[in-house]
């Protein structure tokens, strides 16, 4: 196991504290013109699919999904979530599998839109150097990594038609010592603003939250519209 992993296991603590920043890359940084607190999506009957993988276990998809859903909940849709494609057979989220107009257990519920969410890694890194720079100045000198990551979306509609895909990119650096860490706090103390200040503890994640959900509302409200044009240019019946 490399040095600098090994160090990094120790946390951030008052010696080896750390500050934590989030960078917007692709995406995530793109004017959002939806406003969340709207019923943007009264009626739209939506699937959020959220399948495990390299960044995500079962358990965190699952807290995704339920994230997501919520979110488009207070937007008025009716959403079914679930960690697999239920459509080919595999098991739901926990909870009801009816949920949002599911007509038996173990059938998939009635669907307008289906989003799809697949996390990944783009890169990861840490400088040897500034590491080494770190325990020769006793963590007065911070060291450095960064770990950049990508969440692809997919938006269909109930016939499987692509409607909008889309990929968004962010990310975290984190710079470990005790130098890095009480300069910030004394000027988080004595110079930013209370929206500025980098060692709120939530801080990094609720920046990289209010940026993932806002992108998230904009692309389902576009892909409602395209779709909405589509019903309209092809009329066809829909389940109630």
């Amino acid at each position: 196991m490399p040095l600098a992993l090994c160090l990094a296991l120790l946390g951030c603590g008052p010696v080896t504290g750390c500050v934590k920043v989030y960078q917007p890359v692709s995406g995530l940084h793109r004017p959002v013109v939806v406003d969340p607190q709207l019923a943007n999506f009264q009626d739209v009957r939506l699937t959020v699919y959220c399948p495990p993988g390299e960044l995500v276990d079962p358990e965190e998809a699952r807290a995704l999904c339920r994230k997501v859903g919520t979110l488009f909940e207070n937007q008025g849709a009716r959403v079914s979530s679930y960690t697999t494609d239920r459509r080919l057979g595999d098991d739901p989220l926990g909870g009801d599998p009816t949920a949002g107009g599911g007509d038996e257990p173990g059938e998939p519920a009635p669907t307008d839109l289906i989003m799809e969410l697949r996390g990944r890694q783009v890169h990861q890194a840490t400088n040897q150097l500034s590491w080494l720079l770190f325990i020769g100045t006793f963590t007065l000198v911070p060291a450095v990594s960064e770990f950049t990551f990508a969440q692809d979306v997919v938006i269909r509609d109930e016939s499987g038609f692509l409607l909008l895909s889309d990929t968004l990119q962010g990310r975290i650096i984190r710079y470990s010592g005790a130098g890095t860490y009480f300069s910030n706090k004394l000027l988080d103390w004595f110079w930013r603003e209370e929206e500025d200040k980098l060692l709120v503890d939530d801080m990094p994640h609720s920046d990289l939250s209010a940026d993932f959900y806002g992108q998230l509302s904009q692309l389902l409200f576009n892909a409602k519209l395209r779709w909405q044009v589509l019903e309209e240019a092809n009329p066809a019946t829909r389940a109630d």
